[in-house]
């Protein structure tokens, strides 16, 4: 199963582009408007992550953190830079981020906390884990040929085999010819190798059920 996300923020249209961003990105999302929604699906849902606005009206989102021991791992947003409140997130294990901030700094934040928490989990290991891919998986890239080097749920990382003058626009199309898989994702990082080739990393995107269950289908079939 997917990571389980809550968010807790009172804007709206703030909450339905976070919800819309990380449900496109593979995860299970949780949201609530209010600090007494947020508290109750935190202690009902036990999710994996935690991304809060710091204000909720007469509440503080770093009080969400504590309310289950040990403080759960999360992301703290706002609108208002507070070095005090800053450093106190940071001393709950949060991350703190500055509105207005890039979809693509968020995600590489919760799959930076949702990837730390898998770790330190036993037993059976959690499918949003990267996998990696022994000795790459060939992939069609725009006009570009790339190597897989590996995959969750959610994403994947390639390297592109050539154009390394190229950049990849915002969102593409990623087809897999030996397997007959190709789905649609959004670029969330680029950069160079030491060999001068583009490695990148990009979140799955506006993906249908038959997409999803063949993409799930490869991450579940590589060893």
């Amino acid at each position: 199963m997917a990571a389980k996300i809550l968010i807790v923020e009172d804007d709206d249209a703030s909450r339905a582009g976070l919800v819309q961003l990380l449900e496109r990105a593979g995860y299970d999302v949780l949201s609530a408007s209010t600090f007494e929604d947020g508290r109750r699906l935190l202690i009902r849902e036990t999710p994996d992550l935690l991304i809060t606005d710091l204000r909720l009206e007469e509440f503080n989102g770093l009080q969400l953190i504590i309310t289950r021991p040990p403080p759960l791992p999360a992301i703290v947003i706002t609108g208002f830079a507070d070095p005090v409140l800053e450093k106190e997130a940071k001393r709950l294990g949060a991350e703190y981020l500055i509105k207005p901030f890039l979809p693509s700094a968020l995600l590489r934040l919760v799959e930076k906390k949702v990837g730390a928490q898998a770790a330190t989990t036993f037993g059976t290991p959690r499918r949003w884990t990267r996998k990696q891919v022994a000795g790459g998986l060939l992939a069609q890239v725009e006009s570009s040929r790339a190597r897989i080097v590996d995959v969750s749920y959610g994403g994947l990382r390639f390297e592109l085999d050539e154009n390394p003058a190229w950049t990849l626009p915002p969102s593409f199309d990623i087809t897999l010819p030996t397997s007959d898989v190709a789905v649609h994702v959004d670029l969330v990082w680029q950069s160079r190798t030491q060999d001068g080739n583009w490695l990148c990393g990009a979140a799955l995107s506006q993906i249908d059920a038959d997409a999803a269950r063949a993409w799930h289908g490869l991450v579940d079939a590589l060893a």
